[in-house]
């Protein structure tokens, strides 16, 4: 008898599609059981401690030198991490004073040690902190493996896809060596190491599918889709086929648009736009610049905050965008100031009933003074080699905008009094995502060299739609003609007074919306990376007057329906390849 078909959905934590025989991994826990010591036995215990933290640290120092082989240095970062836990003076010592203390094993003391943390972080509603406890859990699982002398085998022969409850850093990046095809897991999140491994290694990975290892077993055939973060366990014959041709049309499809890397993003009429890719993390970068981006239409910031649980120093961030700065030279970085709140992350004790309309992005930092200043003082230090630009988040009126601008003053004054150089010329935009922005743009545009159109916020706040809401799911949308009369809006305001008008939200890699866009007047598309060559095929293909008469017959239409069937019906006419492509969820899609 045939398996039954299991399709799961989770959340997609890197990007690619695999079909191939699954292997459940269940990691060996450890057990302890407390034990009083002799006075006569410390001594020893102590030593067997030293020795297997020696062993443990000798274990990270290869896999941390495979990762700097394989990984690029951000993402080898981690296990450098991992390593100065255990050459941590601070956690040796109080060890030797428990043991000295409490005369109980060693294992037991640094099981004892992981439960306070663990009870610590199951209260804590922040979810990347909850993620780290994994790293934390990692070293103390290590030691006490060591202590117990027990081996840990995170080998798999041949290819198959990985499926776990949970991967640690250190299972990612050892199962890599064999021919893994993907990673599945029942808890994690996007954010967490193993997720930002597997992206740096390229490796389709899915997580948060809670219940997956209940379904799965060793030796079943599976279907990993990264993009969309679907598992499909026994596959029917209809799916495997669908999989397969997509995988084939993906590899002819990137053969086709490798060609267009280093060609310019220009119609055949001539009409040039600039494609920039969205980003937040450094070792995102390598492969934005493969795709032929001409830099970087939005940078992320918040993720500094997100990983250390608290702001930045004024210094790790000028070390950061410096980097990033020099990595993408001479190409333009633009840089979003802190957007926290809303759907990212709420400073902790911050309880709000409604963060979509709260206490977030530049209000927050607003009322956060010092930290602004900090944040911005690190931007204008690191701009010496001029290509960073800073935009603004949730700029709502021009009282607000002025506040932030003679902010920005003030400290360019402070550094110019402090001999500090920077780039007195810079880029200043913001992001238009509220809807009042779009009905003062003419003010705003006065005060600004750049908009950016922030879709994903701004589609939710003129349709009064919360996007991660499935009840309502069906009336977010970004084809309404309310939205593209406001984007329209903008585009024409910002040319009105000279200024370039750009895209960042998701609706800018949507290749069903690139002619319309083009038609529009849109300067700049900002994206997923992975997307940057469908969209530039589209705009190599077509002629500005093409695009413009496209927009004009939209613009005429009365339900978002019936846009969203015109442009349907113009993608398959004109690139049914690309359209196949975008039915099947390959390009990506992100939330900003």
């Amino acid at each position: 008898m045939a398996k039954q078909e299991i399709i799961l959905k989770g959340l997609p934590a890197s990007g690619g599609i695999a079909i191939g025989p699954a292997y459940v991994y269940e990691r060996e826990e450890v057990f302890v059981t407390e034990r009083i010591l002799s006075d006569s036995e410390l001594a020893t215990e102590l030593h067997l401690l030293d020795e297997a933290m020696e062993r443990s640290r000798h274990q990270l120092r290869k896999i941390t030198s495979f990762a700097h082989e394989k990984l690029d240095e951000d993402a080898a970062q981690i296990f450098e991490g991992q390593l100065m836990m255990i050459d941590d003076p601070e956690m040796r010592k109080a060890l030797e004073q428990r043991l000295a203390r409490e005369k109980k094993n060693a294992d037991f003391l640094i099981y004892d040690e992981l439960q306070k943390y663990r009870a610590m972080l199951n209260h804590n509603t922040d979810e990347l902190l909850r993620e780290r406890m994994v790293d934390i859990d990692e070293v103390g699982q290590r030691i006490i493996r060591n202590l117990q002398k027990k081996r840990l085998h995170s080998t798999v022969e041949s290819e198959h896809v990985i499926f776990a409850n949970q991967l640690t850093p250190s299972d990612t990046i050892l199962f890599s060596k064999n021919d893994v095809l993907g990673y599945a897991t029942d808890l994690g999140g996007i954010t967490s190491h193993a997720a930002i491994l597997s992206r740096s290694l390229k490796i389709p990975a899915v997580t948060a599918l809670h219940t997956i290892t209940e379904h799965v077993h060793t030796g079943d055939e599976v279907i990993i889709d990264g993009q969309r973060g679907l598992i499909i366990v026994n596959p029917s014959d209809e799916h495997l086929q669908e999989y397969r041709r997509k995988i084939e049309r993906i590899e002819r499809l990137e053969r086709e648009l490798k060609d267009l890397v280093d060609l310019p993003c220009v119609t055949p009429d001539e009409h040039k736009v600039e494609l920039s890719a969205n980003a937040e993390f450094i070792n995102e970068l390598e492969y934005v610049i493969t795709q032929g981006s001409k830099g970087i239409g939005l940078y992320r910031t918040e993720h500094l905050y997100i990983e250390k649980g608290d702001f930045p120093s004024e210094q790790e961030q000028y070390i950061e965008y410096s980097e990033i700065a020099h990595m993408m030279y001479p190409q333009p970085v633009i840089f979003r100031t802190f957007d926290i709140g809303g759907d990212k992350l709420l400073e902790a004790g911050v309880l709000e009933s409604n963060p979509f309309l709260g206490w977030r992005g530049i209000r927050m930092m607003l009322d956060k003074r010092e930290i602004f200043r900090q944040q911005l003082r690190a931007l204008l230090r690191a701009s010496r080699m001029k290509n960073i630009k800073i935009m603004f988040p949730m700029i709502s009126g021009v009282a607000e905008l002025q506040e932030v601008l003679d902010l920005l003053d003030d400290v360019r004054e402070e550094l110019r009094a402090q001999d500090i150089p920077f780039d007195a010329s810079m880029d200043i935009g913001l992001m238009i995502e509220v809807p009042s922005a779009v009905f003062v743009a003419d003010e705003l545009a006065q005060r600004v060299d750049f908009f950016s159109i922030g879709t994903n916020d701004l589609v939710q706040y003129l349709m009064a739609v919360d996007r991660n809401n499935e009840l309502i799911a069906d009336l977010y949308q970004e084809f309404h003609p309310a939205v593209l009369r406001a984007i329209k809006t903008t585009i024409d305001t910002g040319h009105r007074h000279d200024i370039w008008v750009g895209m960042c939200g998701e609706m800018a890699g949507n290749p069903l919306a690139t002619v319309l866009l083009l038609g529009l007047g849109l300067d700049e598309f900002s994206m997923v990376p992975s997307v940057i060559p469908e969209v530039k095929k589209i705009v190599r293909s077509t002629t500005h007057e093409e695009a413009r008469r496209v927009a004009a017959e939209v613009l005429m239409k009365s339900n978002a329906r019936d846009i969203n069937t015109y442009l349907t019906d113009y993608m398959q006419r004109r690139h049914p390849e690309l359209f196949a492509n975008m039915l099947n969820g390959e390009n990506g899609a992100e939330n900003e």
